[in-house]
């Protein structure tokens, strides 16, 4: 007797817990958003506002069942300004995204217009709202060697030296011309060629004519030739 009890009792506890499950993913799925909190990385960064990134995402007299994450996570990735978007939605109503703005290596000036190049080597807009501090490039970027100028660009970038170094690059060509604030010269480097070699050719001659004193000496400083370089 106590063992059918005991059976019957741990069905209905089973059979109440489905029911009670059905009831609340019901409610649940009807339930509507009624709070969204937007997070936009990197925070010293402001290519975009959370304001800006709430008018992207249409949920409006949306429920909770009828929010797409994965659709909507792609409709905030066609802004040019977010590079990714995380979006999640919990039991209490909560909407919250995490926005990844697009991280520019240069800014490029071409045919009277500008616009930043990405990490990808993707054109990307200005903003309105903020002014990434990145190198000038002048000139028309060749499709072929695109890759390789972005290698140039980041290496410049995350190598304390040639960032220090470098103010303005000029693309004519295949040809770099490397403009300095630091150096009187012209450096030419050759696109198409190892650009790690003529880089560290780079560094190597800025340091000997720092240490000598003469960083104003020459006009033009020629780094194309392998294991070379021609100062005029």
């Amino acid at each position: 007797m106590k063992q059918k009890l005991y059976i019957l009792s741990t069905l209905l506890i089973l059979f109440l817990t489905i029911m009670l499950g059905q009831i609340f993913d019901r409610l649940i799925k009807n339930e509507q958003i009624n709070e969204t909190h937007i997070y936009v990385y990197p925070l010293d960064k402001t290519f975009i506002l959370p304001k800006e990134v709430a008018k992207l995402m249409p949920l409006k007299n949306k429920t909770y069942e009828k929010i797409n994450i994965v659709s909507l996570e792609k409709q905030l990735e066609k802004n040019n300004y977010i590079h990714n978007a995380e979006v999640f939605k919990d039991l209490n109503g909560r909407l919250t995204a995490k926005i990844k703005q697009y991280q520019p290596i240069a800014r490029i000036w071409q045919n009277n217009q500008s616009y930043y190049l990405d990490q990808e080597g993707n054109k990307k807009p200005l903003s309105i709202h903020f002014t990434e501090n990145v190198p000038l490039i002048f000139g028309e970027i060749p499709n072929k060697y695109k890759e390789n100028l972005v290698y140039i660009i980041k290496t410049i970038n995350t190598d304390p030296i040639l960032k220090n170094i470098v103010a303005e690059l000029h693309i004519k060509n295949n040809l770099v011309s490397i403009k300095t604030d630091l150096l009187k010269a012209d450096i030419l480097i050759d696109i198409t060629t190892d650009n790690k070699q003529q880089l560290t050719k780079l560094k190597a001659i800025y340091a000997y004519l720092f240490k000598k004193k003469q960083t104003q000496k020459y006009n033009k400083i020629d780094l194309r030739y392998a294991q070379q370089a021609i100062c005029k």
